[in-house]
């Protein structure tokens, strides 16, 4: 079969990139599928993450997102899939969803959506014009997705939403992008958060709650690896709270699992995320986790006092308490392995055959004739 993926670039260290080379890796490489993934604008920059050979990639050098100029794109993009003749193609639901429709290579169209339906009004509905521009965001989207043969979200409280609104919208989980070499040090005193240095992860808040949680443990500390715009102002703020001795800003690093088992356990501060592959990846390596409980995702790998706690968004003082209540427990060895039971589900081999399934179904339905039938 052949398959060709639209993004807008692969050199963002992201998780939607980082699941996208996995797929794509796996697709082509372990089950023999022609795999293109078409960026937008890579502009010559380095791929963050690495792909199989086998792996085609066509960089198309246009605009696909603002300006009277996103014409090229698509004009571009119709070029190289007449060229292609993918059987399948996937939007990322950049610019790219917009673009699918009018394409006319006779391929079905996919998009899958690495965000929670409430993205935008939990990134700019805080004001009335904010909620104003978040609703004709959302109802972009809506309509986009519904010229779409399936519109594949990540969790089940997304796609519970986004029913109501799209008919042929289906939820696959992301895979884990990485297999553990062993099981994290529980016992370390070490906790671990991960993610861009962004308003959405949240890091300012945790850092707030932190306060707390260094009066009473001060031989714990708190690591943060991500990098972003924000690193400046979340540094101002360990300095404000007096937290240079407990908080460490990490920046990238190309081996998180390795960091992971050097920890104690995971807290995840974000305000929404689509399905945080951090919170996937940590309970593979056996982590305890504590998180807020945005939308979507920490409810459906966290089961709070099971293997973790989840605390009402947003809720500072919440947040500290928890994770002096993971500090203090003497389960967090217990909940580590109930988090790998938990994450186990999200092996590479089940997700991949989930969309190899859905492939099928939706070539046969569109009465073309299925490679290997």
């Amino acid at each position: 079969m052949r398959i060709a993926y639209c993004i807008h670039s692969l050199n963002q260290a992201g998780g939607m990139e980082r699941v996208l080379t996995v797929k794509a890796n796996d697709l082509a490489a372990q089950r023999g599928h022609e795999v293109t993934i078409i960026t937008a604008r890579q502009k010559g920059r380095k791929i963050f993450f690495p792909l199989d050979p086998a792996v085609r990639l066509i960089d198309l050098g246009a605009n696909d997102r603002f300006g009277p100029l996103r014409f090229r794109y698509r004009s571009r993009l119709r070029k190289h899939l007449r060229e292609i003749k993918p059987d399948i193609t996937i939007s990322l639901s950049d610019g790219s969803i917009f673009a699918l429709p009018k394409m006319d290579d006779g391929s079905v169209k996919i998009a899958e959506f690495h965000f929670s339906h409430d993205k935008y009004l939990s990134k700019y509905g805080r004001s009335a014009i904010g909620r104003l521009y978040a609703e004709f965001r959302i109802r972009k989207l809506e309509r986009a997705a519904e010229k779409m043969a399936a519109f594949v979200v990540l969790t089940r409280a997304d796609l519970s939403v986004w029913k109501q609104r799209v008919k042929q919208a289906v939820q696959i989980y992301n895979p884990l992008t990485f297999i553990p070499s062993g099981m994290a040090d529980t016992d370390c005193k070490r906790v671990l958060a991960v993610g861009r240095l962004a308003p959405q992860k949240n890091f300012a808040n945790l850092i707030e709650a932190w306060k707390a949680v260094a009066d009473r443990h001060p031989d714990w500390t708190l690591d943060i690896f991500g990098e972003g715009k924000s690193r400046s102002f979340l540094a101002g703020k360990i300095r404000e709270y007096e937290l240079e001795r407990s908080v460490r800003l990490r920046g990238n690093t190309s081996d998180i699992g390795a960091e992971m088992q050097r920890s104690g356990f995971l807290v995840m501060s974000s305000r929404f995320e689509g399905f945080p592959l951090v919170l996937a990846e940590a309970a593979a390596a056996g982590l305890p986790l504590v998180s807020y409980d945005c939308p979507c995702g920490p409810s459906e790998m966290i089961r709070d006092g099971w293997n973790g706690f989840l605390v009402p968004l947003d809720d500072t003082a919440g947040l500290a308490a928890a994770v002096c209540r993971m500090i203090e427990s003497l389960d967090r060895r217990l909940f580590g392995k109930r988090s790998a039971e938990i994450a186990a589900k999200l092996n590479i081999g089940t997700i991949m055959t989930q969309w190899e399934e859905l492939f099928h179904r939706l070539v046969q339905e569109q009465g073309r004739e299925y490679p290997g039938d």
